[in-house]
């Protein structure tokens, strides 16, 4: 998954996670207090994902609900 909303379920913040990852870690810096979710808003299941760094393929946001 690429794009989640911040803050909560409900949300309508979208952010779309760095497609390189070499620009994860600078992402995670500016996004250092925020949660990310899977957004009710764009279609999702509502539940809090976290930010994976893959070096053989494209990072990811996940959820073990989702």
């Amino acid at each position: 998954m690429q794009t989640a909303v911040i803050g909560d379920e409900h949300s309508d913040v979208p952010v779309v996670l760095p497609a390189e990852a070499i620009e994860l870690d600078g992402f995670r810096r500016s996004h250092v207090h925020d949660t990310f979710w899977c957004g009710l808003l764009l279609g999702g299941c509502g539940a809090q994902l976290a930010h994976k760094l893959y070096v053989d393929s494209q990072s990811s946001l996940s959820s073990t609900a989702c």
